[in-house]
């Protein structure tokens, strides 16, 4: 579409927290496979085609893979449209899911010139783009009963290819997108849509007085099985940090400039007292650039902290890592919603987090964590002196996070919640052009 990707005030998504979605070599899911056009049941059952440009494990495909099997258990089949290859793909086929291979074009996305308007070229080269992935959705969303764009770069593509097919489309909104062109662009799906779902009140909050799109917030979920508290494994404790028996602060995620690990950084070389001591542990890898933020930071790091800091990489075994940690960061200035937040709470983690886009939504300072101004390496350092300290506000906010998830965020409310939209949608039927 006419991608406001470059505009992205929080990210695509929340990011793995860990490259999860990457499984063993010699899974006999993880071969690249073709998987027939999906045909409409005959039982009274939905099927609903996912899209996504992806081909990685982010916030927003691991959050339809949580959900695909409560989905199943309802009569929803979830199919998945998209490019052939990557872990997205290993990890569906893993669940023996429906997949339709949609080799989408690529969007560069536009950004406005200086007197607001976008360089013809590359205003020629996204309507071209968009001209071909839409023709390419109609064609497999007249198999299905509803479409559910699941990523940025597809939301208008999928909405005018519902309109071309006469098919509803769901839009499910996972960023924070700043005001002009690319949120006009949104705006303009979201009405051509049968509804817009948003994971946060920050998400939805940007249609506020634009265009008067109809926005739905329904929040992340989380495994309450997988991820719930339990004993360490002292092997996972061993890998994240040359000294297991002391203090260690971790950031999972993508390491990307938006997701402010230099903050933390520099927030824990201004520890003092006892927690000056701490480990921190960085999991995950970069998502939106070939490494350059990452290898600062890193340089960074090591000029600050010496051994105390240790990257990682990407890790599948997330409940492992998160119940290494003896406190979870996210320092994130534009989180949309703050999904390993909420698996860390879920597991009995105790969290800080920035007080921005979706965190307050379910994280209350000072209850079932802690909130830091956004940027602030020096409150956020005070914060983990504070909690590093105090092993019984450690063990208070762990168990209130925990009922947190435990009563608004499982997977099973939203699934039923999904599964009410996907059929008053497929009821509905495509929304009319002109409206």
């Amino acid at each position: 579409m006419l991608c406001p990707s470059r505009e992205l005030e929080g990210g695509q998504s929340e990011v793995p927290p860990s490259g999860a979605g990457r499984h063993r070599a010699g899974s006999p899911w993880t071969s690249r496979r073709t998987v027939p056009r999906p045909s409409r049941p005959s039982d009274g059952r939905l099927r609903v085609l996912v899209v996504t440009s992806s081909r990685q494990v982010w916030g927003a495909e691991r959050s339809v893979l949580g959900i695909a099997p409560f989905l199943a258990e309802l009569g929803i089949d979830l199919v998945l449209g998209s490019p052939i290859g990557g872990d997205l793909e290993s990890a569906w086929l893993e669940l023996g899911l429906a997949r339709l291979p949609l080799e989408l074009p690529r969007h560069a996305g536009i950004r406005a010139d200086g007197d607001g308007r976008p360089p013809p070229k590359a205003l020629a080269a996204e309507l071209l783009a968009t001209a071909r992935t839409v023709r390419l959705i109609a064609r497999a969303a007249r198999s299905v009963d509803v479409v559910h764009s699941n990523s940025l770069s597809g939301h208008l593509d999928c909405a005018l290819a519902g309109q071309l097919s006469r098919q509803p489309v769901v839009i499910e909104l996972h960023d924070l997108v700043r005001p002009g062109l690319g949120r006009k662009l949104l705006s303009t799906a979201s009405r051509l849509a049968s509804s817009t779902v948003a994971i946060s009140t920050a998400v939805a909050g940007m249609f506020n007085g634009n265009g008067g799109a109809r926005v739905r917030v329904v929040p992340q979920a989380v495994d309450l099985q997988r991820f719930s508290p339990g004993p360490r494994d002292p092997t996972f404790r061993r890998m994240l940090t040359d000294d297991p028996a002391g203090l260690l602060v971790g950031i999972v995620g993508r390491i990307d400039p938006m997701k402010g690990v230099d903050v933390l950084v520099r927030a824990m070389a201004l520890l003092e007292g006892p927690a000056a001591i701490a480990r921190l542990v960085v999991v995950g890898s970069p998502g939106l650039d070939a490494g350059e933020y990452e290898r600062w930071v890193k340089s960074e790091a090591g000029k600050l902290l010496g051994a105390r800091a240790r990257f990682v990489g990407p890790m599948a075994e997330v409940p492992e890592v998160l119940r290494s940690l003896d406190v979870l960061v996210n320092a994130s200035p534009a989180e949309p919603f703050g999904l390993t937040v909420l698996e860390a709470q879920a597991s009995g983690v105790p969290v800080i987090a920035a007080r921005s886009g979706g965190i307050p939504d379910f994280v209350t300072d000072d209850d079932n964590g802690i909130l830091f101004p956004p940027g602030d390496a020096e409150a956020l350092a005070r914060a983990m002196e504070r909690l590093l300290g105090d092993v019984n506000l450690q063990q208070r906010l762990g168990r209130r996070g925990r009922e947190t998830a435990e009563a608004e965020h499982g997977l099973t409310y939203r699934a039923e919640t999904l599964a009410e939209i996907y059929r008053s949608a497929a009821r509905r039927g495509a929304v009319p052009c002109a409206r």
